[in-house]
């Protein structure tokens, strides 16, 4: 899967969370698949979540820990 298949389905299971976190590996496939760029505080808003890099090599998750 690519990292926007990935985040759509954080997404899908957790629609209530206000925003999402994703590894920073993952970080510019999920930019250029999205065709964003980040605004000033780094954060990218898609499917109307705030969207973060995270940690390196960590999973794509709802929670920042």
């Amino acid at each position: 899967m690519d990292a926007r298949a990935l985040v759509d389905v954080a997404i899908d299971e957790d629609p209530r969370a206000p925003c999402l976190w994703v590894p920073a590996e993952l970080w510019p496939q999920f930019l250029s698949a999205v065709e964003r760029r980040p605004n000033l505080i780094g954060a990218v808003i898609y499917r109307n979540k705030t969207v973060r890099e995270g940690a390196p090599f960590t999973d794509i998750t709802t929670r920042r820990y």
